[in-house]
């Protein structure tokens, strides 16, 4: 089986107009910046949010100077084309919940056991959305979105420190919320 081609070669390939080079860039990256995108304005239109944030990406690709990942560059276009698509519909982000399927083990549990699943699935929810702005957007871009701590802190243009302790306390404070849950 042949290696995959190194991100930097890619890149090199898809600014000189290679459709097939950028083609597989979305193909490492397109879950990711729809979970973003889903997290911002929902799952009924994180795909519409999603396909916008990779045609800008591709139209600005000669702007990416490489002082961070690219991935990094990415998920900041699909951020700020989540918040343009709120603001031209006037809406707030939503507390948009990932599929069950996202989040449930197929385990082959019977209907008590998934119902009890769903149930701590939702309770988490109800936490995760009582927390602290700053908490839960670091939350949720870190479990729901995928990203790496030195990411969510490059996105929110913050301390890599901050983004641990925020995280550190924000599961600290839905750990003990469901602690009886156990």
């Amino acid at each position: 089986m042949k290696a995959p081609e190194p991100e930097a070669r890619l890149l090199m390939r898809a600014r000189s107009g290679d459709s097939e080079a950028f083609g597989e860039l979305i193909r490492r990256y397109q879950r990711r910046v729809w979970l973003v995108c889903r997290q911002y304005v929902g799952e009924g239109e994180a795909d519409e949010a999603c396909q916008e944030a990779f045609i800008k990406a591709l139209t600005r690709l000669g702007s990416f100077d490489g002082r961070s990942k690219f991935s990094t560059w990415l998920i900041r276009i699909a951020i700020n084309t989540s918040i343009d698509l709120l603001r031209k519909k006037q809406r707030r982000p939503l507390a948009d919940t990932p599929p069950e399927n996202d989040l449930l083990p197929d385990s082959g549990a019977g209907p008590d056991e998934r119902s009890r699943q769903r149930e701590a699935v939702s309770r988490l929810f109800e936490k995760v959305e009582a927390l602290p702005e700053g908490q839960r957007r670091v939350f949720r871009l870190r479990f729901f979105a995928q990203l790496e701590l030195a990411e969510i802190a490059n996105l929110l243009g913050v301390h890599p420190g901050t983004v641990k302790t925020q995280l550190h306390r924000a599961v600290g404070r839905i750990r003990r919320e469901l602690e009886d849950f156990r």
